[in-house]
């Protein structure tokens, strides 16, 4: 259930009335005794939606904090919501009367909380508060505020919640940060592969280079690149609940990485070079994190970090293909709206919002041919609807639809470039490559991008895709993010 405070009331005047008979009530007893759940199932009709009316100003007593506002709620289990709203930079908020007092931070001026409620109709107060600005000694160095006055909203059991998410499911971590459910398994080792699967793994990557280099590639240098990029929670696992982790000893990445490492592919392992740049004061202050937070691709830094890692390698072959540098984009920080992780969640991603660093190129990606199958990379569009805010990537892969979605198979070719001499790719990718699938195409002469999410290398198209007198392409580049390394490698074991 998705319930939005913008909307129309939908209260009767019955449970007004006993809103404000609640609040009469609270205010003469001791606060620690406030009830926890008002059953007012028999008072409306079952497909009734119901909140306190949060866009009604409450005036603010000096020296408190300001009330939330609550702008929604989500079932995210039968009977545990997901609050959201905005609120004083900072704030603590605290949501009394579901099973357990909860309570988080707010990210910035939003907050994002998670409720366990009762097999009834459950009235949840949620108050905020600016607490004491503390230094490294536990002293005061910036005095607090009073907590807020509370708002109120009824939340009720949905028996059908999260069946929708296909497979996405999304919780609340730590300070309103949200994450996908699946990465705590990659986290605490819940899927490591056995010595029998990795040795299949090998022996499959090893084929694959073997057949590529020596069966089809003749004389011509040819190179096999895997690219893993870790989990954003890897890089930052504070977003996850510590009562949800329990860190393996090792994990499916590492053993992915380990095992590549022993066959003829080059291996490109983002995982420390992402760790030193989250760590780095100076990149957090010019270009923020290194992905997204409320989405869980990388960020634009991040994605440039990618891509340059990946064209050092195959610049020490072709030097014109060298990265762009830094300077050569201009780095604009934008506030936009909330990425995947709100969107699956349901939330409103106009309430939850982001301000990340994104670049533009400041060199033309006019180039190729947009004819059936090919593309110019500048139609390639990348972003659902910059206009509106919103800076999610545009995935829908139908062919007939007339866009030239970045997420779907395109080919790069005839870019008339013959004052450089550029190699050739066929570049399988998944979510994690899309933020800079554009400026890696511009590096190539000719280069096949491959449907974002299918990984299996098709050996018979690298002569197909290779430019003009070369026996293959000159590069097989595979972009594989920790959450889909089982479907990169599902062939072997096939």
């Amino acid at each position: 259930m998705k319930v939005n405070v913008k909307k129309t009331r939908r209260i009767t005047l019955l449970l007004a009335m006993i809103m404000a008979f609640s609040m009469v009530f609270a205010a003469c007893v001791n606060t620690n005794d406030v009830p926890e759940i008002i059953d007012t199932s028999m008072m409306l009709e079952e497909s009734s939606e119901f909140i306190e009316e949060s866009d009604d100003v409450i005036e603010t007593p000096e020296g408190h904090t300001d009330a939330p506002s609550i702008d929604g709620m989500v079932n995210i289990a039968p009977t545990k919501v997901a609050l959201y709203g905005k609120c004083e930079a900072g704030a603590t908020i605290r949501v009394a009367g579901g099973k357990e007092d909860a309570e988080t931070i707010a990210h910035g001026e939003y907050y994002i909380v998670e409720v366990d409620i009762w097999d009834r109709n459950t009235l949840l107060y949620v108050t905020a508060q600016i607490e004491d600005e503390l230094d490294e000694n536990g002293e005061v160095v910036k005095a607090g505020k009073l907590e807020s006055l509370p708002r109120e909203i009824v939340a009720r059991k949905d028996a059908t919640a999260d069946t929708l998410l296909d497979g996405n499911s999304v919780s609340v971590g730590v300070n309103s940060l949200l994450y996908f459910d699946k990465v705590v398994d990659d986290v605490n080792g819940n899927n490591l592969y056995t010595a029998s699967q990795l040795n299949k793994i090998r022996d499959y990557v090893t084929d694959t280079v073997t057949s590529y280099y020596n069966d089809r590639a003749g004389t011509q240098d040819v190179e096999l690149i895997y690219v893993l990029v870790p989990n954003s929670t890897t890089i930052y696992p504070e977003i996850l609940p510590e009562d949800v982790v329990n860190p393996a000893n090792t994990t499916v990445y590492e053993q992915i990485a380990n095992t590549l490492a022993q066959t003829r592919a080059t291996v490109i392992d983002m995982k420390p070079i992402l760790e030193a740049a989250a760590k780095d004061p100076a990149v957090l202050e010019k270009y923020g994190k290194i992905y997204r937070e409320t989405d869980s691709s990388l960020s634009d830094y991040g994605a440039y970090l990618t891509y340059s890692e990946i064209l050092k390698k195959i610049s020490v072959a072709y030097p014109d293909a060298a990265p762009r540098t830094e300077e050569e984009f201009t780095w604009n920080k934008l506030l936009v709206n909330g990425g995947n992780l709100v969107n699956y969640r349901e939330i409103d991603g106009e309430v939850i919002q982001e301000e990340a660093v994104f670049f533009t190129p400041n060199f033309s990606l006019d180039i190729g041919t947009d004819v059936t199958g090919s593309s110019k990379i500048s139609s390639l569009v990348k972003y659902v609807d910059t206009e509106d805010n919103d800076y999610n990537f545009f995935l829908n892969t139908n062919a007939n639809d007339g866009i030239n979605g970045i997420a779907e198979r395109w080919l790069i070719d005839d870019t008339t470039r013959t004052d450089v001499d550029l190699p050739s790719a066929l570049i399988y990718r998944d979510y994690s490559a899309v933020a800079f699938s554009d400026i890696l195409a511009e590096r190539f002469g000719k280069c096949l991008l491959g449907k974002v999410g299918e990984l299996s290398i098709n050996l018979s198209a690298t002569a197909q895709y290779a430019q003009d007198g070369d026996n293959v392409v000159d590069y097989i580049v595979v972009i594989i993010s920790e959450e889909n390394l089982d479907s990169a490698f599902s062939l072997a074991f096939s």
